[in-house]
């Protein structure tokens, strides 16, 4: 997907990072902050930085998180091979007497504990004042940091996010964005860590507003020989509610498939495009929903959540108060107060499923996700 009209969103992004400021961009799924992250490394020269993109989700380690970052600067277009090479040799010069050999950075990993060999290489990173910053965007680090948990225990999480805080204010010239979507500010607060995120500073990356749902669906269905009337367009929108650059192109491109050549996209076809997002056939498009929830929670929690969603579906489009909320949870010998309903509410909220409303209510920040919930979760 093209980085469409983030403009104001990257204009106060750059601005962060030359006021020397790193990151912690808080988005829910399918929002588009992997294809922000894209757009910012392709347009950091004109910048005057130099950037990488690391999708840590995959990787099982440390050393594997730093082996995709120095592969990544190493692929940089402007500097990267030759930034690489240098750091090879100096390594060879720093730790002499191995018989690793000159220049091979990827040995010097595998030989040489991952914290020194991540210092030297931020050390090396900082210190070529003459030279563009570096700005490093993490993706998916949440879900990174709780992989070190499953495997080392609980004081994974504080031992590396701590430490990532320690470069952070060690190297300078370095900036940070982390991004993921799961809420690394709700992992944070899970694990009691919050500390080791207090320099960073929160950008939130919303979904479209409405002018831009609307000017983004013209160019989608423009793009592919279509026009749109107004009419269709709005009821996308309506239908949809939260307006996610993701689900609009679904829905933008089902519509195109189905109008004739020479005909508008009308009211019509609109509708059953926005229906078809909900068919069985295109699960897919929701799956992630539910994986987040079965593979980054564990029990009593995971069964608590999917209680409180399956509450506020049913309750409708005005959703659910706290007292109903209370009464789902609390029942077979289940004991869930007020702060811990809190604590799972926020955790909904954070990761895209729910917001509060203004009379105190809870319901799904996507009415499509919520009728997607009633289908096909919701016994």
């Amino acid at each position: 997907m093209p980085c469409f009209d983030r403009a104001q969103e990257s204009t106060r992004l750059w601005e962060q990072f030359r006021a020397e400021r790193n990151l912690l961009m808080l988005a829910p799924r399918r929002i588009g902050k992997t294809v922000l992250l894209n757009h910012l490394r392709e347009t950091a020269g004109a910048e005057g930085f130099r950037a990488i993109v690391l999708d840590v989700e995959g990787l099982p380690d440390e050393k594997a998180f730093f082996r995709e970052c120095c592969a990544s600067i190493q692929e940089e277009l402007s500097t990267g091979k030759a930034v690489m090479s240098s750091f090879g040799h100096r390594l060879s010069q720093l730790l002499r007497g191995s018989d690793v050999p000159a220049g091979d950075w990827r040995q010097w990993l595998a030989a040489t504990d991952w914290q020194d060999f991540a210092d030297h290489l931020f050390s090396h990173l900082d210190d070529h004042q003459d030279d563009p910053p570096w700005l490093i965007l993490v993706d998916e680090l949440p879900v990174f940091i709780q992989k070190l948990q499953t495997r080392d225990g609980p004081g994974a999480i504080q031992a590396f996010l701590y430490w990532l805080r320690g470069m952070r204010q060690k190297h300078r010239r370095i900036r940070w964005l982390y991004a993921g979507s799961i809420g690394l500010d709700s992992v944070a607060r899970r694990n009691q860590v919050e500390g080791a995120l207090n320099d960073l500073e929160p950008f939130t990356l919303g979904p479209f507003d409405t002018d831009t749902a609307r000017r983004f669906i013209d160019d989608l269905a423009r793009r592919r020989g279509h026009r749109i009337e107004d009419a269709a367009a709005q009821r996308i929108i309506e239908r949809l509610g939260w307006l996610s650059p993701y689900y609009l192109e679904r829905i933008a491109e089902d519509a195109c498939a189905r109008a004739d050549a020479a005909a508008p996209i009308d009211l019509t076809v609109a509708e059953l495009a926005t229906d078809s997002l909900l068919d069985l056939d295109k699960r897919l498009y929701w799956a992630s929903w539910r994986e987040h929830l079965d593979r980054n929670f564990t029990e009593p929690d995971r069964s608590r959540l999917y209680k409180i969603l399956e509450t506020v579906a049913k309750a409708g489009t005005r959703g659910a108060d706290a007292s109903l909320l209370l009464s789902a949870l609390n029942q077979r010998d289940q004991s869930v107060g007020d702060l811990a309903l809190r604590d799972l509410v926020d955790t909904l909220v954070a990761d895209g499923y729910l917001v509060r409303s203004a009379d105190g209510r809870w319901r799904f920040l996507m009415q499509l996700l919520r009728e997607w919930w009633l289908r096909y979760v919701v016994l």
